[in-house]
Order: structure tokens, then sequence, then C-alpha cells
């Protein structure tokens, strides 16, 4: 019998604007493949929505494979005759009912996803400094309360950390333990599996000249001053993201690597169900960012055993993914607009298996929620949060 396939999780469920069931949302027509790698900029809730997506598909599915057969075995045991019968079965149905409702909660409270990301301080930063609008009110609501209690964040401060995370994750020895205190274990195998932002963890912020014009840099992460003027620039202080010194590629599909031999790995444990999906997602990314195949030289006096030019060159971050995870699995998001005006910024996302299609996408600013605004910004002009949307054709 062939394994079945994971539910399928269209594209617009990116964002907090639209909803996976709705069918004229751009993008919900399209879905990710069971194993996706998208770099380009995203709202850090990008991965909560994936997950309260998916998780919302999970509890739309009918569990009909859970047949009871207490029923048959109590009357062939002899159990409710004649007058007795017709009362045991009006008192069974009423206790099958109720048990069918709370094996079907207990069977789905165990259908988890998981996210992986970075420190866990730098995570909460950028969700509060972003402040959508959208996810202040759903998360307001109880039923998404209850959801985000089946979303497992792991945070990991370093690379070595979470190389060391994913070499070690896998299932507890029991699906019915829910107490572990190993950070490696799992409840039980997640549906989905998200990693953001995992870039970021081979990077450092350089602070920018004031005295510098606007920069993008092709070799680096994301670029900075591609939506934002130069006074604004200035006003917020912004720090542009660039890889450390001696990051190499190899240190980048190193974590990559494992990651996909870990979701093998968990895809093994219960050859039944679906296979876990996996989304990676990095925001610090572009399509331009590259890495070196070996580290600079540490003196000049050290005798290089390769010429230089050679030493020297940079691969393409995304022809690695390519090649380990397959062209039909990789999206890229390129910036269309924004650098004249601050307020609202275009992005477009290209999935290589479809070229001739893009999805587009909108950032405006959106007043922040009074709770999350400091008493000394009261007395200035309202500071400005952020909310990402699809652009309808």
């Amino acid at each position: 019998m062939s394994r079945p396939l994971p539910l399928p999780l269209s594209i617009s469920a990116l964002l907090a604007s639209s909803s996976n069931s709705n069918s004229d949302t751009p993008g919900s027509k399209t879905y990710f493949d069971s194993l996706t790698y998208i770099l380009g900029p995203l709202p850090p809730t990008s991965p909560l929505h994936l997950s309260l997506n998916y998780l919302d598909l999970i509890d739309q599915q009918p569990l009909n494979q859970i047949n009871f057969t207490i029923k048959q075995q109590q009357v062939e045991n002899g159990q409710g005759k004649g007058k007795g019968k017709r009362k045991f079965d009006e008192r069974y149905k009423e206790e099958n009912e109720n048990n069918n409702n709370f094996i079907i909660r207990e069977i789905r409270e165990r259908e988890k996803i998981l996210i992986i990301t970075g420190p866990k301080g730098n995570y909460v930063d950028d969700i509060q400094e972003e402040d959508e609008d959208i996810f202040r009110e759903i998360t307001g609501n109880l039923g998404i309360l209850k959801k985000l209690k089946r979303i497992d964040i792991r945070h990991c401060s370093t690379s070595k950390h979470l190389k060391l995370l994913l070499t070690l994750l896998t299932e507890s020895d029991s699906r019915l333990n829910k107490i572990s205190n190993q950070p490696h274990h799992l409840e039980s195998t997640p549906s989905l599996i998200i990693l953001w932002d995992i870039a970021n963890m081979l990077m450092r912020k350089e602070v920018i000249d004031e005295n510098e014009p606007p920069r993008f840099n092709q070799d680096e992460g994301m670029p900075v001053g591609d939506d934002e003027s130069l006074s604004h620039q200035e006003e917020l202080n912004i720090s542009e993201k660039k890889f450390k010194s001696d990051t190499c590629l190899s240190d980048y599909m190193d974590l990559m690597n494992i990651t996909k031999a870990t979701l093998d790995h968990l895809n093994t444990l219960h050859p039944s169900d679906p296979p876990t999906r996996l989304i990676i997602l990095e925001p610090s990314l572009n399509a331009l960012s590259s890495l070196p195949i070996l580290p600079p030289l540490t003196s000049e006096n050290e005798d290089p055993k390769m010429p230089k030019s050679a030493r020297e060159r940079k691969i393409p971050i995304i022809d690695g993914a390519r090649w380990l995870f397959g062209k039909d699995s990789i999206g890229i998001i390129h910036q269309l607009s924004g650098e004249a005006d601050v307020s609202t910024s275009y992005y477009s996302l290209t999935l290589d298996r479809d070229k001739s299609t893009s999805y587009q996408m909108r950032r405006k600013k959106y007043p922040k929620a009074h709770h999350s605004v400091a008493e000394f910004e009261l007395e200035k002009d309202r500071p400005m949060g952020w909310r990402w949307e699809w652009v309808y054709p």
C-alpha cells in the first residue's frame, strides 16, 4: 500500500491577510512541495501563519478510520437482549459518541508543528518590531490560542547548537509520553517543520556610516536601504547584515544537509503516516547572496595552495540549494519597488518550477497597537508597524 500524501498547503498561507481556504487569494491554487526552500524578505510571523493554516487543514480532516468494535463484541457476548438490548443500544450510542469525540481530540492534539529559529530574543524582538495588526487580532481568539499550543518552537543560539539539535532530533520513546527533559526529544513526529532565518546565525551586523549613501551588497544578505531613505536609516540607526568573514559555503550547506537527513530520519519512524513536510524560509538572503568555497587567508605571508582568484571565488547560495533540494523545491522573493516610498514596498514570489507565474506582495505601514508603544513614544507621532498582504491581479 502506498504511503499517504501530506495535506496540500498553498503558498498563500505565508501571509496573515489570507486564508488557505480562500480561493480568490493569489497563490491559493499553488501548493508547497513536500520540501520547499524560499529565500527573500518575509514577515517574522510567516512561520506562525503557515503553522496555523496547516493545523486548520488537519482539524478539518474527517477521522473516518476510527472504528469502534466494542458494541459488536458486547452484543456477541450476549449483552443486551430484547427490551434490554434497546436500552443498551441507546446508552451505548451516547457513550460511543463521547468516546469518539475524546479520541478525535486526543489524536488531533498530537498533530504538532515544529519551528526552528535562531536566538529567542532576536525572534521575539522581530515580531514585536513588526507589530503585525492582523496577528494581534487573531491571537486574541481562544481557538487560535489552543492551536498555538500545538506549535513547538525550538531556539538555537548559534549554528553549532542548531547542528547538534538537528543531528539528535527524534521522537521520544513513547508517543503518549508528554514529558521529556531532553531538548532534542519530540512528543510526536511533527506534521510540518519550518526553519526560519537560519543564515542569520552565520551573519553579523555592521553599522552603516551615515555619510555613505544606501548601498546594495550583492554578496551578502538582504541589502539595507532598498526600501528606506538615507534620512530614515539615520533616524533608526539601521545595521547591515553581512556574513562573518570566516564563513564558507560549506558552513551553510552542512546545516541544510543535516536538515534533510533529519527529515529522512523522522519519516522512517511511522511509515503508515503521511511524511513530514519541510519548509525553509531565509528572509536574510536574496538571489545574489553568495559565499566563498574557502575562508580568506589569515596572514599575508601564508602560502596559498591555489591562485587567489580561485580561493576568493564565491558560489551563489541558491545554486547550492537547487543542487541539494532540487529545482522544483526553490522559490525566490524579489523586491520590485519601495526606495522612494518608505511606507509601502512591493515584492514578487517566483517558484523555479513555474517561472512564468509570479505572486506579488505588498508591505505597508500601519499604526502600532497602543500596548506596544513606549510612553515616551506616545509624545511623538504614533509609531508604525507593518502589514504584509497579497496583491490581487
